[in-house]
């Protein structure tokens, strides 16, 4: 054995590939198979090799796992927790442990505390800065033919406004929003000019309104009665604040007999939902500034989630 020892350490002198192998084999901790037809003398020179290759790496490279005695010839490995500047707990597992350390992969690493403690330094050094809008980015990216904007303007709200005349750029949408008011205000005019219920098929008024109230006309239906409420109803709800859901359960009963209403509301509540997403995108945002400790120079920008 003695003498294929001899020639293995000279294969290690002169052999990089020899070398390397067997450096791997130690480090990743490789089991010799097959080994029948070696002879006796080989096989045990190799794992004497391998086994005083294992002690000296291991030299090399102490292990960085704190253990605490607990004095009954046991170890004590308590696991490793990191609490966020918002209180939560998270537990911390050194993946990059050596080989040799996988049983312990749930314990505390120094170099998970050094990490831990960059982090933390890293983090407090930010700074908060007001940034651009949604909105003020979208209009910057617009002509970018790679811009998307599904996630500013839904797909369906987009339909609808094009039926209004907008032809698909942010730019426009701020002067169509701004014909809402004028839209509400005629709405509004033309639910209270309505003198009269039509019948569809037969063209002519059901109902009419007179200085006493409304008078329906033959023999009363029970929806010529409830269109007759409903927009009575309506009405009212028009000289208030109002939402485009009420308006909308009571114009159904009117719409048989006044066309129209329930496309203008239509029109309407687009525009309020394309006004509310302008609010929204339009409001700046803070975004925290993270600097290199050493240079002070900006390193990551990311927004402040409210």
């Amino acid at each position: 054995m003695q003498e294929a020892l001899e020639v293995l350490r000279e294969l290690w002198k002169e052999d990089g590939t020899v070398r390397n192998l067997l450096s791997k084999a130690a480090r990743e901790g490789y089991v010799l198979v097959d080994t029948k037809d070696m002879p006796a003398h080989l096989l045990a020179a190799l794992k004497t090799a391998l086994a005083r290759l294992r002690e000296r790496l291991g030299e090399e490279k102490p292990s960085t796992l704190l253990v605490k005695q607990t004095g009954k010839g046991q170890e004590e490995r308590k696991p490793m927790t990191w609490e966020s500047p918002e209180g939560v707990r998270y537990a911390v597992h050194p993946h990059d442990l050596a080989p040799r350390e996988e049983r312990h992969w749930g314990y505390r690493d120094q170099r998970v505390e050094e990490a831990k403690a960059w982090v933390e330094r890293f983090l407090a050094h930010a700074e908060v800065e007001e940034g651009p809008s949604l909105l003020e980015e979208a209009l910057e990216r617009e002509d970018n033919p790679h811009f998307r904007r599904d996630d500013l303007i839904p797909a369906d709200l987009e339909a609808r406004l094009r039926t209004l005349g907008w032809k698909g750029t942010l730019e426009e949408l701020p002067t169509l929003v701004a014909g809402l008011p004028a839209r509400e205000e005629a709405f509004r005019q033309a639910v209270g000019s309505i003198l009269a219920l039509v019948d569809p098929v037969r063209k002519e008024a059901v109902a009419l309104k007179t200085p006493m109230g409304w008078e329906v006309r033959g023999q009363a239906s029970k929806r010529v009665m409830k269109a007759v409420l409903a927009l009575g109803l309506l009405q009212d709800l028009l000289q208030g604040e109002w939402s485009v859901g009420e308006a909308r359960r009571l114009a159904q009963d009117v719409e048989p007999y006044a066309p129209g209403l329930l496309d203008k509301l239509e029109a309407i509540g687009a525009l309020r939902q394309a006004a509310y997403l302008l609010k929204q995108y339009g409001r700046k945002r803070q975004v925290a500034v993270y600097r290199d400790l050493a240079t002070g120079e900006p390193v990551l920008k990311a927004p402040v989630l409210a």
